[in-house]
């Protein structure tokens, strides 16, 4: 069997400095090797059971990386740094002639559509999740799920895909105070719903007046104090309970109800981790990502000095009613930190209600 790789080199990069996608990221000579890094997790468990034939983009784009895994891969391209969307789109587009039985990228929702723009329909397509942005639902849950789906997928005799979404985030609709997904287009993906990222759900219209009395609830544990309050719309009603101009997809730092930080990055937050805040976050309605998705300030080692006892997780009613389970997940880059916060979890879900959920680090 043949199969593709394409890196996108600096996806993931700019979650650390607060920036909301890799677009924005000026990648030096000090670029954080984050995407390959998630490659490499996801690529290690497919070579444990299954050996293809490679076909990939030069140098950083898929090239390094299997030929230090030991593998000799046919290169596409040219090397070239820093690589952009142009670079993606060229390899993915030929791709398509090279008979492939599926096309492996690593990225976030950028590249999804880069990829999309290239192969449409025309390829099996499977992400290894490594962008700030992961709202698309043809992305593995984490680096080491999708390896074995795509292990799975090419030593089975019956390969079945079907079609996933792929989705960005909605500039117009941030600009009015809503987070929402934008719908691209669809990828062809292999099947399996343990594996796979589940499909972003869409706020109710009801959503929001359950947000806002769990936020009224919890406000006055808020106006004492340090806290940290992670991304998305059931958290950003913390942020107007307290009458914060806070950031809807950004963590804030928050002290004695007051904004301390908007759009706090990874070094602000290790610097105030040590004074044992509390953080609050929400799930990704229909994916249940708690850790590891949208929040990439909140790094390994800066939840690693939080510790687990700090987190608090918000959740309305509609929303959890939208999860396929009663798991939320937690994929943060460290299957070390992953597993010190996998485990039960109290949900709150509205004034004096909660909910006992499951942490789960793949």
């Amino acid at each position: 069997m043949r199969v593709g790789l394409i890196i996108n080199p600096i996806a993931g990069a700019g979650g650390p400095l607060a920036l909301h996608g890799s677009d924005a990221y000026r990648p030096n000579a000090d670029v954080p090797d984050w995407a390959a890094r998630r490659a490499e997790e996801a690529l290690r468990v497919l070579l444990a059971g299954y050996s293809p034939q490679w076909v990939c983009g030069a140098g950083a784009m898929g090239e390094d990386l299997l030929r230090a895994l030991g593998q000799e891969p046919q290169v596409l391209g040219a090397r070239c740094w820093p690589s952009s969307a142009n670079e993606t789109r060229a390899i993915a587009s030929q791709m398509v002639w090279q008979d492939l039985a599926l096309l492996l990228f690593v990225g976030g929702d950028g590249t999804a559509r880069n990829v999309l723009d290239a192969v449409g329909e025309a390829l099996p397509v499977l992400g290894i999740p490594a962008g700030v942005k992961l709202q698309s639902a043809c992305f593995g849950v984490s680096p080491r799920a999708a390896g074995r789906l795509a292990a799975s997928y090419l030593s089975g005799h019956r390969r079945v895909t079907e079609a996933r979404e792929v989705l960005d985030l909605d500039e117009a609709a941030l600009g009015q105070g809503r987070v929402q997904a934008k719908l691209y287009g669809q990828l062809r993906t292999p099947v399996d719903a343990r594996l796979l990222q589940g499909r972003k759900s869409r706020s109710e219209a009801g959503d929001a007046v359950d947000a806002a009395q769990l936020a009224a609830s919890v406000k006055p544990q808020l106006q004492r104090g340090l806290h940290f309050i992670g991304p998305g719309s059931t958290t950003w009603a913390l942020k107007q309970a307290l009458g914060l101009d806070g950031s809807l997809i950004g963590v804030d730092v928050v002290v004695d109800g007051a904004l301390w930080l908007r759009d706090a990055t990874e070094a602000q937050l290790w610097e105030l981790a040590q004074q044992q805040p509390r953080l609050w976050l929400t799930a990704i309605g229909g994916q249940g990502h708690v850790l590891g998705r949208g929040n990439a300030p909140l790094s390994p080692r800066v939840l690693q000095a939080l510790g687990r006892e700090a987190l608090t997780v918000l959740i309305t009613p509609r929303k959890l009613q939208a999860l396929a389970s009663t798991q939320l997940r937690v994929d943060c880059g460290s299957a070390e930190v992953d597993a010190l916060y996998a485990g039960p979890v109290r949900a709150l879900t509205g004034p004096r209600e909660q909910a006992m959920l499951q942490l789960v680090a793949d």
